[in-house]
C-alpha cells in the first residue's frame, strides 16, 4: 500500500485542463508518486484518446462509489471521500483537473513524516481581502453562506471558535476517515452520501472531523495551491505583476476560474 498518492478528479467537460494537469505532474513528480486518475467510465476512451495516461492509474467514478450516477458537484465531493475506501494508500492529495502545477514537488511538500501529512487550515482572509477591496455585496453573500455551512458541522462535532477553510487541492489521511467511520458515521447510522446531504462541503467535514476527533496530530499548512475562485480575481493578481514564476515562490501550483474562463493557464 502507498503511503502516499495522488487523485485526480476530472470529466469529459475538463478534459483539456485535465491534460495541462497530467502534463504539470509528469514533469514535476520528482519523487514519482502515484497518479490515479477518477474519471466516469464512459470518458475512458476519450482521456485515453487525448491524454498521456502512461504514468497513471485511471480509476473510474463507479468503481469508487458503487453506483453510476451524473456527473455533479454532489458526486465529485462523494468520489473524493470514497476514494479513502479503496485501501490503495494511507493519505492522498486530491487535485481537480482545472489545477496545475508550476514548480518540482517532492513528498517533503505533503508529508510531515512517513506517518503524519501536513493539514491545511486557514482563514481565507486572502479571498475575503480582495472580496472586500473589490465587492463588498459579494462578500457579505458569501461569507452568510460559508459561514452557515460551517456552522452547521461545528454544532455537529460542537465545535466553537473561528470559521476554517482547508481549500483545493488537499491532502487526506485515510486514518480520519477511518475514525469517522468507526467513531461517527456506523454508531449514527450515516454515510459519505448522507453527511454531504446535510451540508455538501466535503472539506468541511474532513476538517471539521478532524479538529473534533485528533484522529492525527494536525500539523498545520497553507495552502499548495493558489487558487482564483473568480476571473476578476485571477486579472487583478496579473495586474500586480504577478506570473507563474512568482507564484511558484509560494505554491506549487494554480487553480484556474473554470467556471468563468476557458483560459489554461495563469
Amino acid at each position: 500500500m502507498e503511503n502516499l498518492v495522488f487523485l485526480i478528479k476530472s470529466y469529459h467537460n475538463h478534459l483539456s485542463y485535465t491534460k495541462q494537469l497530467i502534463d504539470s505532474v509528469n514533469k514535476h513528480n520528482k519523487d514519482n508518486i502515484k497518479v490515479y486518475l477518477a474519471i466516469p467510465e464512459a470518458d475512458i476512451e476519450l482521456f485515453k484518446s487525448n491524454v498521456d495516461t502512461s504514468s497513471l492509474e485511471i480509476i473510474t467514478d463507479e468503481s469508487i462509489t458503487g453506483t453510476r450516477q451524473n456527473q455533479t458537484w454532489h458526486l465529485q465531493q462523494l468520489v473524493k471521500m470514497k476514494f479513502s475506501e479503496m485501501n490503495l494508500c494511507k493519505n492522498y492529495f486530491w487535485i481537480d483537473g482545472d489545477s496545475y502545477f508550476i514548480r518540482d514537488f517532492f513528498i517533503s511538500d505533503f508529508m510531515y513524516n512517513e506517518e503524519i501529512p501536513y493539514t491545511t487550515i486557514h482563514e481565507n482572509k486572502d479571498l475575503f481581502s480582495w472580496m472586500a477591496e473589490t465587492d463588498m455585496n459579494l462578500l457579505r453573500g458569501v461569507l452568510e453562506s460559508y459561514q452557515a455551512d460551517r456552522q452547521k458541522v461545528m454544532d455537529t462535532f460542537n465545535r466553537t471558535g473561528k470559521y476554517y477553510d482547508w481549500t483545493c487541492p488537499n491532502l487526506w489521511s485515510v486514518k480520519v476517515f477511518d475514525h469517522m467511520r468507526e467513531n461517527y458515521l456506523i454508531p449514527n447510522k450515516l454515510t459519505f452520501e448522507t453527511l454531504l446531504q446535510y451540508v455538501p462541503g466535503e472539506l468541511i467535514w474532513y476538517g471539521e472531523y478532524l479538529l473534533a476527533s485528533q484522529a492525527i496530530p494536525i500539523i498545520p499548512a497553507e495552502p499548495w495551491f493558489k487558487p482564483f475562485h473568480y476571473l476578476q480575481q485571477m486579472n487583478d493578481c496579473k495586474s500586480k505583476g504577478n506570473t507563474e514564476e512568482t507564484l511558484s515562490m509560494n505554491y506549487l501550483g494554480i487553480v484556474m476560474p473554470s467556471k468563468e474562463t476557458n483560459q489554461l493557464r495563469f
